[in-house]
């Protein structure tokens, strides 16, 4: 109770993220697990690799607009507006992205012409990349307005909603190309979305207000630092399942990919607890290092366990898929547990440098890490396949823990500003002249 007094603001929300994790997960496992069954082996490869296709291009759609929601909105009154504005343009920029993907990719691999090569598998890709992006957009708006439980609902809705989606898929687009799983996670995306909307104005909330454009242009800079960052973080989980593809095999990601979804659901623990950490620390930046400390604690509280449990029964738990899967990911799975030890300092230091507004600075040292990271799995797969991979990878993720841990610890500690207590008014005035809290990161 004591715990729950001091930190309901972070366990409330981080709670509701996790819920909808764990339900994505299970769901989540259930739908690979069909689709495994459903699918040969190749055409689960490319379906896994248009859905990272998807959530790639959808992440840069975003235009960096949700991390901005989750900082502006709880220091603003009015709000539908600017939550309008933002839906409006993420759903324009990732439109163009996706039409821009399907009419260049299909020059570029011949695997990437499988994925989006036919005027129906491009208007399919398409739309899933726009309902990636306002998905994303909206889940990361309801983090800002601290009503974490209604992307509870929409996730649920998805999960449940493609796994019921894709047998049909299975049955009306059985091909070698994976068009049904496309199919079935697009349809997924754009039921959960519809069915909020119906929630929300039952429930006395008015839906896509008139959009306030004046204010989304104020924070365009904002937007772009974000943007840059968000990249950084998202670009290496996206591109690595279209890298084993090109560069292994399309059997290969599938088997990759199932050990990457696995692992998701530790590695999005302490993602999730960074997320909320920001959206507290806007409003209140004092709290800032005994917050960090309670998250990091909590991240490995709940993820040591999570390791165990992933590790000792990987072979088991991938069994489900088939014994193909169990013996391509057993080994990949292993390195990607062991990886999540590093995951806690890299998203710890990304909330801390977006609460002391130095979001370019993070996102030039994580675009670097993105860099070591793809470049790595890149030369890991070309020499060793999947296993060559799956070591290269781990060990890039090491060095980078092994550099985010001191500026985070220190923060932990309280050095700096918010050691000393500043007022929110000092803070507040110092991010509207653009200069930096003094925090040593």
């Amino acid at each position: 109770r004591s715990v729950w007094r001091r930190h309901s603001d972070v366990l409330g929300n981080a709670g509701s993220l996790l819920a909808a994790t764990g339900v994505a997960s299970l769901l989540g496992l259930g739908y690979w697990t069909l689709a495994a069954r459903l699918f040969s082996q190749q055409a689960v490869g490319y379906g896994s690799a248009a859905v990272s296709a998807m959530t790639l291009l959808g992440t840069i759609g975003m235009l960096g607009l949700g991390t901005v929601l989750i900082g502006e909105l709880p220091k603003r009154t009015a709000r539908g507006g600017l939550i309008s504005a933002a839906l409006v343009a993420c759903g324009l920029g990732s439109l163009v992205l996706g039409l821009g993907f399907a009419v260049v990719a299909p020059h570029v691999s011949a695997r990437f012409a499988n994925i989006a090569g036919t005027p129906s598998q491009a208007a399919l890709f398409t739309t899933g990349v726009v309902l990636t992006a306002v998905s994303m957009v909206f889940d990361q708006a309801t983090i800002g307005l601290m009503r974490a439980g209604t992307q509870l609902f929409r996730n649920t809705v998805f999960a449940v909603a493609k796994l019921l989606a894709l047998p049909a898929g299975a049955i009306m687009l059985h091909d070698l190309f994976g068009v049904g799983i496309t199919a079935s996670w697009v349809a997924g995306m754009g039921l959960s979305l519809a069915s909020v909307a119906v929630w929300l104005r039952c429930t006395g909330t008015y839906v896509l207000p008139r959009p306030d454009w004046g204010v989304l242009r104020g924070l365009g800079r904002t937007a772009i630092a974000h943007n840059w960052l968000n990249l950084a973080i998202i670009v290496p989980f996206t591109l690595l399942p279209l890298v084993v593809t090109i560069i292994v095999s399309p059997a290969a990601n599938a088997a990759f990919y199932v050990a990457w979804t696995l692992v998701g659901v530790l590695y999005v623990l302490p993602a999730h607890l960074s997320m909320v950490l920001f959206a507290i620390v806007a409003a209140d930046p004092q709290v800032i290092a005994r917050k960090l400390r309670f998250t990091l604690r909590l991240s490995l509280l709940i993820g040591l366990p999570g390791m165990a449990v992933l590790g000792f029964g990987a072979h088991l738990i991938l069994g489900i898929f088939g014994a193909k899967y169990a013996h391509m990911a057993t080994f990949p799975l292993w390195m990607l547990v062991i990886g999540y030890l590093p995951t806690i300092p890299r998203a710890h230091y990304i909330a801390v440098c977006r609460a002391v507004n130095r979001v370019a600075w993070a996102a030039f040292v994580l675009s670097a890490a993105a860099i070591a990271e793809v470049g790595g799995a890149a030369v890991g797969g070309a020499a060793g396949g999947l296993r060559g991979l799956s070591i290269a990878l781990t060990a890039v993720t090491f060095a980078e823990g092994l550099a985010f841990a001191p500026p985070v610890l220190r923060a932990a500690m309280g050095y700096g500003r918010h050691r000393r207590g500043a007022p929110l008014s000092d803070i507040t005035e110092d991010r509207r002249r653009g200069a930096r809290p003094a925090m040593v990161l």
